[in-house]
């Protein structure tokens, strides 16, 4: 079977050559580790989020409010919820979104694991 022509790099000024579009084996470990520091940093800073007082403070006003999971109580469930959910995703700890207590609901653990798969899939368009 006859192989396709090699191509070069797609880093910037880099001329080797690889047998599919791509990095070299250089530059793929250079843009794995540049691709990890980025998503490293934005999970660090959403995890400090969760740890400023504002945060659990409304946490604790939104648990006293609606301490039952919003999704069993619409199935007719009474289950204690353990999670406070962001109904639409906040991009940033500075996002208005982040502390408005009319975004929040009440999740048990299963329905809040399922509703973050289900927007998790719908983001990367499955």
């Amino acid at each position: 079977m006859p192989r396709s022509a090699k191509t070069p790099c797609r880093h910037i000024g880099c001329r080797a050559l690889v047998d599919k579009p791509g990095f070299c084996p250089a530059h793929q470990r250079q843009t794995y580790r540049a691709q990890k520091q980025t998503a490293g940093h934005a999970y660090q800073e959403r995890n400090r989020f969760y740890q400023r007082a504002a945060w659990k403070r409304l946490r604790e006003q939104h648990l006293s409010l609606e301490p039952l999971c919003r999704e069993c109580r619409k199935a007719g469930r009474l289950v204690v919820g353990e999670v406070v959910d962001h109904i639409r995703p906040f991009q940033s700890p500075a996002d208005p979104l982040a502390l408005d207590a009319g975004n929040l609901q009440t999740l048990c653990k299963p329905c809040h694991n399922a509703k973050t798969r289900s927007d998790t899939n719908r983001r990367r368009g499955n």
